[in-house]
């Protein structure tokens, strides 16, 4: 039972999913099915593939903070005006 890769076409959303035998990938964020399956990274431990796996991480974490920000400010100019 492989784990693939995935990136979803329609929001951009990346993510891993389990198929099983007759099973068909779903995008988790939006339920679409228009998929690009993704190179994966081999399991090796080294340093470049650690320092890349970090970069992907805080780029990650990066643009969530960007969008939970955005999401606080506009909560507060929707609410500050009334």
């Amino acid at each position: 039972m492989p784990i693939y890769e995935y990136q979803c076409r329609a929001c951009g959303h990346q993510f891993e999913q389990l198929i099983l035998h007759n099973s068909t990938a779903e995008c988790p964020a939006c339920q679409g099915q228009d998929l690009e399956r993704l190179i994966s990274m081999f399991a090796v431990d080294s340093d470049t593939t650690r320092s890349a796996a970090l970069k992907a991480g805080r780029q990650k974490s990066g643009q969530m903070t960007r969008e939970r920000n955005d999401a606080e400010i506009a909560y507060h100019k929707k609410h500050d005006d009334h």
